[in-house]
């Protein structure tokens, strides 16, 4: 299975990528893109640093210089950077069913969906690292 980032993801998501017409991206997406996150139900708005691996049918990354669609749903493997904040906070708050959007900046440019928890709970190093095969080489 080829990957983004090197070791496990925290958990599976589905993510919708807004269109400009929906007040989302004014230009197209890849894969690799650094967004934010925020939790739907939380008023502030705060953003945290959790980024989606985007993932064809076989569970494979996309290629980093393939165009995202937008308006449908898409899988990912969604990766928590901050070991601290993953231990202390998100994983109280992650679960499957809870909605999420994406963030550049301040503004909201896709929402999402927890579909499943797959490596929150396991010991990982401080930062996820770029997978060299995907970061010099596009996939597939």
């Amino acid at each position: 299975m080829r990957r983004l980032y090197e070791g496990a993801d925290d958990f599976e998501a589905v993510i919708r990528i807004l269109s400009f017409s929906a007040r989302g991206r004014m230009t197209p997406a890849f894969n690799g893109l650094r967004w934010d996150f925020a939790y739907a139900d939380d008023p502030s708005a705060e953003l945290y640093a959790i980024w989606p691996d985007f993932v064809d049918e076989n569970g494979d990354s996309l290629p980093s210089k393939h165009l995202l669609p937008v308006d449908v749903l898409l899988k990912a493997r969604m990766t928590i950077v901050s070991a601290e904040m993953r231990a202390n906070f998100h994983q109280r708050r992650i679960k499957p069913g809870l909605r999420f959007f994406c963030h550049e900046g301040s503004k909201r440019v896709a929402e999402g969906q927890v579909v499943k928890l797959t490596g929150l709970y396991l010991p990982r190093p401080e930062r996820p690292i770029l997978s060299r095969q995907l970061q010099h080489s596009p996939v597939g």
